[in-house]
């Protein structure tokens, strides 16, 4: 039951208060492209798949790194590789047994794989992790998918009412983009019980 606790513990605070699409997902490519809900639903599973799975090794390898401090600046790197290597392996995973959807994501699909939200959680999870056990580790990866994924939708409800409303022309695409990004970000705020004027001080 403890290990339960320390799994949900971990996946919500990593659902709840990672804010992963609004602080570290701005520079993927075609991220903010329009698409269908099916499309977001993909993009959201692949990452979250590829962060969870990634956290597995990460985690032992991250207790290698706090029991030997001269490899310690060799985290990021060897995270790196191995969000890589885990991003092949789905790769290749989904070119085998799903080539319906590598057609689909063929043009995109490294983007997806390996970038700032799952190597930026691998290392969040990491530097959290001063004694934490694995279920809290890999619920924190896991949360911040499901997190990221949550978002995406978000997004993707936010589009969808606004290609029904008139946008200035200086405003469209990335400018718009940014000014909703902002304002939908604060919503995680209330989570941390701090008001606005507390966080502006």
């Amino acid at each position: 039951m403890i290990y339960l606790t320390e799994f949900f513990s971990a996946f919500l605070t990593a659902v709840m208060m990672e804010n992963l699409l609004f602080t570290r997902a701005i520079d993927i490519p075609n991220l903010y492209k329009k698409r269908s809900f099916q499309q977001t639903l993909i993009v959201g599973a692949l990452l979250t798949g590829i962060v969870t799975v990634s956290s597995i090794p990460a985690y032992f390898l991250n207790g290698l790194f706090k029991s030997h401090a001269a490899f310690v600046p060799y985290m990021t790197l060897s995270f790196l590789l191995l969000n890589g290597a885990v991003f092949l392996g789905f790769y290749f995973g989904i070119r085998r047994f799903l080539p319906k959807l590598f057609s689909l994501m063929e043009k995109f699909l490294p983007f997806y794989g390996v970038n700032c939200v799952t190597l930026g959680t691998l290392l969040i999870a990491a530097r959290l992790s001063s004694g934490t056990k694995f279920l809290s580790f890999f619920g924190y990866c896991f949360g911040s998918g499901v997190g990221f994924t949550i978002a995406l939708l978000i997004m993707w409800s936010i589009r969808q009412k606004m290609s029904l409303s008139h946008t200035p022309k200086t405003f469209r695409g990335l400018p718009i983009t940014l000014i909703y990004l902002g304002i939908v970000s604060l919503a995680p705020v209330s989570y941390t019980h701090l008001t606005l004027p507390t966080i502006l001080r």
